[in-house]
């Protein structure tokens, strides 16, 4: 047996790809108006961008798919360590 189940997986895939689709689009903004996005701009933008997996979170538990909410949960905290990264590089 694995780590994460089959419903985990879907939930690690939602909590790390919506906040890289959300800071893809703006850094796709930023770029067609011309403008430089900054080192500390950026570990802004990628630590609000994870605020959407929240939604998905209460939805997942209102639902009663704890193994689902748990991969979102995981996948938040990757983002959040991808985050401080970004952060503590700069």
């Amino acid at each position: 047996m694995g780590l994460l189940t089959p419903a985990s997986r879907w939930g690690l895939l939602i909590g790390i790809g919506l906040p890289t689709f959300f800071l893809g689009i703006i850094m796709l903004i930023f770029d067609a108006q011309g403008k430089e996005i900054q080192q500390t701009t950026l570990a802004g933008i990628a630590a609000i961008s994870a605020i959407p997996n929240l939604l998905f979170f209460f939805w997942a538990l209102r639902k009663n798919k704890d193994t689902t909410a748990y991969g979102i949960l995981l996948g938040c905290i990757l983002w959040a360590l991808f985050t401080f990264g970004i952060k503590f590089f700069e």
